[in-house]
């Protein structure tokens, strides 16, 4: 470090004091200097250590958030994934009790309209067997004024009264209407 060339020689002792002083004092400064830059140095390293601590820290502390939100995460789509087969097999049991219903519905319903069809063929047999009462009815009727009008006429003293009427007058057809033997 120090060059002989900066140092002269004294005539007894060797180098000359001035010389060895200024250099002393150089390398004081020199080492003072140094010092100071290590000290600099240092005290940014340390400063630098602590921020790569810190990142560390929160590189360590993103990465545990991330690791509980991906947990978070597929707790939620195990839950979704439950709720949709929850969804679709309730939605699968409402389609199938509605499937059900409707054909239970259906067969009443065509057990309902075959009882209304035999009820409906009764009322046309009814109806049927009334017309044919109706038409017999009116026609006895019409005979019965056909054979009033035909008949001649007496006075109402002159009819007798209707137990004075001998059975085998009566006609046949008017039978049931007429009083029996011994009513009056």
């Amino acid at each position: 470090m120090v060059d002989d060339r900066q140092l002269r020689r004294a005539w007894f002792r060797g180098y000359r004091q001035g010389d060895v002083e200024l250099v002393v004092a150089r390398a004081t400064l020199a080492h003072e200097q140094l010092q100071h830059e290590l000290s600099a140095t240092t005290a940014r390293a340390n400063a630098m250590q602590t921020e790569i601590y810190e990142l560390h820290r929160r590189v360590d502390a993103f990465r545990q958030r991330e690791q509980e939100l991906t947990r978070a995460l597929d707790d939620l789509r195990d839950r979704r994934d439950q709720m949709e087969r929850e969804a679709s097999n309730h939605a699968q049991q409402i389609v199938s009790d509605a499937e059900q219903r409707s054909a239970s519905l259906r067969t009443e319903g065509l057990r309902q309209v075959g009882e209304l069809q035999q009820q409906v063929e009764q009322l046309l047999g009814l109806r049927a067997g009334l017309s044919a009462a109706l038409k017999r009815v009116t026609q006895d009727i019409a005979d019965s004024l056909d054979r009033l009008a035909a008949a001649p006429a007496r006075a109402v003293e002159q009819i007798p009264p209707p137990g004075d009427v001998p059975a085998a007058e009566i006609d046949p057809r008017f039978a049931r209407w007429s009083p029996a033997d011994g009513e009056t």
